[in-house]
């Protein structure tokens, strides 16, 4: 992986930027090509806050905002279904990720979309085994994400492998738990492999079900998941499992 701290040029020398792809709450993300050899990338913009956590890059001494040296940590090979950091830049209003583009691609959300809304449990199963592959990855690394949903994989349509994205709300796995983002709803404190393994299960949820099992906090605190007709006994009890992870789970049909 290329290093900013290697080299000098601004970004404007390097990189053009295009149409946006996509926008967040921490940070806007265009289409991109680099200059010397025209290869397609993605470009994130990501303003800076007051309060903003930097720590040490896990490549050099230097301190970096948190999301890169995440991206950092997780850019290093061997590297499967986990996007990847091909460059940074530090700005003073604001800084800036480059960022692997697979071709062609669109975001889970949108292709689940294009079914009908649902896919099949055949096609889920074969998304999972990534999914799972992906966060297993991170846990190993001593990452979590925090944010795995269908928005926050990208997946290429011409041979289905997908890429977890976003890592703007993750932090470092901490063996005392963590107090902060939505799962501290649920506990005063929660762990960084159940709250995955709970995130995994409203994943598939979501693939095979066509909505989010969820709609506020008090039904994540109730765990009352209701099943669309016809779903498998494998795919509910899966389901149950991995949510039942975090929070009691109650299974009911819903037609």
């Amino acid at each position: 992986m290329e290093q900013r701290s290697k080299h000098t040029d601004t970004f404007d020398d390097l990189y053009i930027f295009g149409k946006k792809l996509g926008e967040g709450g921490f940070g806007t993300v265009f289409a991109g090509t680099r200059l010397s050899n025209l290869l397609q990338v993605a470009i994130k913009f990501v303003t800076k806050q007051e309060g903003d956590l930097y720590v040490q890059s896990p490549d050099d001494s230097k301190s970096v905002p948190a999301e890169v040296a995440l991206m950092q940590t997780m850019s290093e090979p061997p590297i499967s279904n986990i996007i990847k950091l091909i460059d940074w830049f530090d700005e003073p209003e604001r800084y800036i990720l480059i960022l692997e583009r697979p071709h062609p691609c669109m975001d889970l959300d949108a292709f689940i979309d294009n079914f009908g809304g649902s896919i099949t449990e055949d096609m889920a199963r074969n998304l999972m085994v990534q999914a799972v592959g992906a966060a297993k990855k991170c846990h190993k690394r001593g990452v979590l994400h925090r944010d795995i949903k269908t928005e926050n994989f990208l997946i290429n349509t011409d041979t289905s492998e997908l890429k977890l994205i976003d890592f703007s709300c993750g932090d470092w796995v901490r063996k005392a738990g963590h107090t902060d983002y939505a799962e501290f709803l649920l506990k005063r404190r929660y762990h960084a492999r159940p709250a995955t393994v709970w995130s995994l299960g409203v994943l598939l949820f979501r693939m095979v079900c066509g909505f989010l099992p969820f709609r506020n906090g008090l039904d994540i605190l109730e765990g009352l998941l209701c099943f669309e007709d016809g779903l498998s006994s494998v795919h509910t009890a899966l389901i149950q499992g991995l949510i039942a992870s975090f929070s009691h789970v109650t299974l009911i049909s819903h037609s």
